[in-house]
This record gives C-alpha cells, sequence and structure tokens, in this order.
C-alpha cells in the first residue's frame, strides 16, 4: 500500500482540510489578518494534518506488508494470521479478526476431510487385506485341479491380485508415515524378489529377463521399491508385441541393469535400468504417461489400461527421493530408468 494510494483512499478528508484552510482563510482576509499571518497558519495546519496522515499510513503499512509476507511465505494461505500480530487501527483489528475467524473455520474443514480421508483409507487397506485371504484360497484350489479351466482361473486370480496390491499401494501413497523406511539393500535381491513374484506373468507373455550387473547398494524402502518393479514388469508383459499370425507369441528379451553415472548436479547416482522389446509408446504420449488416468494409444489399443501403475511408480519414488524416467521408440520398445542417490558402495 503505496502513501498515494492511502491519499487517494482518504480523498474526502483531504478534500475537506483543503476547503476548511480556504474558508478559514477567506474569513481571516476578511477581518483584516495580514496575508503572510494566514500563510504560515494554512502551512503550520497542512504540515501537522501531513504528518499524521504520514504516521497512520505507517502503522496500516506495517500490518499490510507483514500479511503480504505471510502469505507469500506460506502454501496454506488460510493460516496467514496464525504469523501476524493483531494490528493497532480499528480497521486492521476488523481485518484480522474476520481473517481469524476464516482461518478457524477452514482449519476445521481440512482436519474433518483429512480425518475423512485417513478413515477411507484405513477402510481400504483392511478390506484389501481380507479379500486377499479368498483370493490366496481360490489359487490353491487352481492349482490343486490342474486342468485347463482352472489354469485360465489362476491366471485372472493373479491379475485380480494384481489390482489389489495396486489399490493397496494407492491408498497409501498419499501417506508416507506409515509402513516406509528407507535403508541400504541390495539392488540384485530387489530385482530377483519383483522376478519372483511377477514370473507367472513374464512366462504367460513369453518374456525372458537379462540381467546385467546389479551389485549394488542402494536406499529405499524395499516393499515399496518391489511394488515399483512389478508394475514396470507387469508392464512389459501387457505391452509386449501381439502374437503373429499363428497366434503365437514369440519369445521376448527383457535387459534388466544398473550402473554408476554423474547426475545433473555433479553427484553420483545409482540408475538402475528396464528394457522391453513391446510395442514402444508414440512419441506424443511419452511425456504424459505418468499423469494419473493417463492411457495413451496403447492403453486404447492393446489392453485395457487404468493410467494408475506408471502414477504410482513416479508418486512412490518421488516420496523414496528417487528420480523416474522413461524412453520409448515405437516398434523397438520401452526403457524405465529409475535413479538412486549414490551410496558410496
Amino acid at each position: 500500500m503505496g502513501f498515494w494510494s492511502y491519499l487517494v483512499d482518504r480523498l474526502a478528508i483531504v478534500v475537506g482540510l483543503v476547503a476548511g484552510v480556504l474558508l478559514s482563510g477567506l474569513a481571516l482576509l476578511a477581518r483584516g489578518v495580514d496575508v503572510r499571518v494566514f500563510v504560515e497558519v494554512a502551512c503550520v495546519v497542512c504540515a501537522c494534518v501531513l504528518a499524521g496522515l504520514l504516521l497512520d499510513w505507517l502503522r496500516r503499512r506495517e500490518f499490510f506488508c507483514r500479511l503480504r509476507e505471510a502469505l507469500d511465505a506460506l502454501e496454506s494461505k488460510y493460516l496467514a494470521s496464525e504469523l501476524v500480530g493483531r494490528p493497532t487501527t480499528l480497521e486492521g483489528r476488523l481485518m484480522y479478526d474476520a481473517l481469524a475467524r476464516e482461518s478457524k473455520a477452514m482449519t476445521d474443514e481440512v482436519e474433518a476431510e483429512r480425518l475423512a480421508q485417513r478413515e477411507y483409507r484405513d477402510y481400504v487397506e483392511t478390506w484389501i487385506h481380507e479379500v486377499k485371504t479368498p483370493i490366496a484360497a481360490a489359487r490353491l484350489v487352481a492349482q490343486n485341479h490342474p486342468d485347463a479351466a482352472t489354469a485360465a482361473m489362476d491366471r485372472e486370480l493373479v491379475r485380480i491380485e494384481g489390482y489389489a496390491e495396486q489399490a493397496l499401494y494407492y491408498a497409501r501413497s498419499t501417506s508416507v508415515d506409515r509402513d516406509f523406511a528407507i535403508r541400504s539393500v541390495s539392488l540384485d535381491e530387489l530385482v530377483r524378489g519383483a522376478l519372483k513374484a511377477n514370473a507367472r506373468t513374464l512366462i504367460d507373455a513369453r518374456i525372458s529377463p537379462e540381467l546385467g550387473d546389479l551389485d549394488f547398494e542402494v536406499r529405499c524402502d524395499p516393499k515399496w521399491l518391489t511394488f515399483v518393479l512389478g508394475q514396470i514388469l507387469v508392464n512389459a508383459a501387457k505391452y509386449r508385441k501381439p502374437a503373429g499370425p499363428d497366434g503365437g507369441l514369440e519369445p521376448a528379451r527383457l535387459r534388466i541393469g544398473a550402473r554408476r553415472r554423474q547426475s545433473e548436479a555433479d553427484a553420483r547416482v545409482t540408475v538402475l535400468s528396464v528394457a522391453d522389446e513391446g510395442v514402444g509408446i508414440p512419441s506424443e504420449d511419452v511425456d504424459r504417461v505418468f499423469d494419473r488416468g493417463f492411457t495413451g494409444q496403447n492403453g486404447r489399443r492393446f489392453a485395457k489400461s487404468t493410467g494408475i501403475g506408471l502414477y504410482l511408480v513416479r508418486s512412490l519414488c518421488k516420496k523414496m527421493g528417487l528420480r523416474v524416467t522413461l524412453a520409448s521408440q515405437v516398434g523397438r520398445g520401452t526403457t524405465v530408468s529409475i535413479e538412486f542417490p549414490d551410496t558410496g558402495r
């Protein structure tokens, strides 16, 4: 709030002052008062009024400057009243009280929404844990009575289990304070664990993993990263090249390896790469594949897609302090890379 803006806002007071001085001067001059005396008195009066206006402007400006700084510093703007003191001016106090009431109302609404989200997340997690039991039982029945029908049913149960796991991690991704622990782990063990957990999916898609150098220690949450790798492996199977004219799938490779390199910030990072030989992603879709709900051309042409898998990959990697990138070429395949901060080992 500039001083000129302040004066314009109090234009009525300024006009009244000028009119009062002029009328007083005319009255004094009519009674024979010297013009110089009138000018001196008028200057003193105007100087005193101007000084008063300046001091009043400074008092008000201090509050509004503190309020603006608080708004610029806060992500949750409704908490601004908590960072500024109650002003001394009347209109400032009225504004502060209104802000405080609005802040309390918004804080109550935000807390209620957080509580509702927490309760819903708890329900989803509990439901998913409960539904895993009948899924496991159904898979056991299918495996104990092997035939073509039960084999097909087992494959569908694997998909259901994968979707349930995806929903579980989606619910957990909104809160990092539960079931989340960063520690040093063997990258080789993590990759082999993810391959074992998704072996059935890769076998059905006739995809053979080829492991490169994985003898690295990285810092992450092992359970979360195993899930992330699982989503990448499932995508490699889902978007592999379609069957040929005879209806058979050609064997495909999945190359997994890691290396150390310098990052853009001139720090060493460990880069894990998973490269498939699938259909590839159109160039216009590559920049959006990590967006929530984005399915792209492949999601419509080759498989029913939810657009959640790669969104969770990026979201969980971000929460673990990892960087994930994707490069792809139509007809050649897709490479997903995950960067881990260097642990020095």
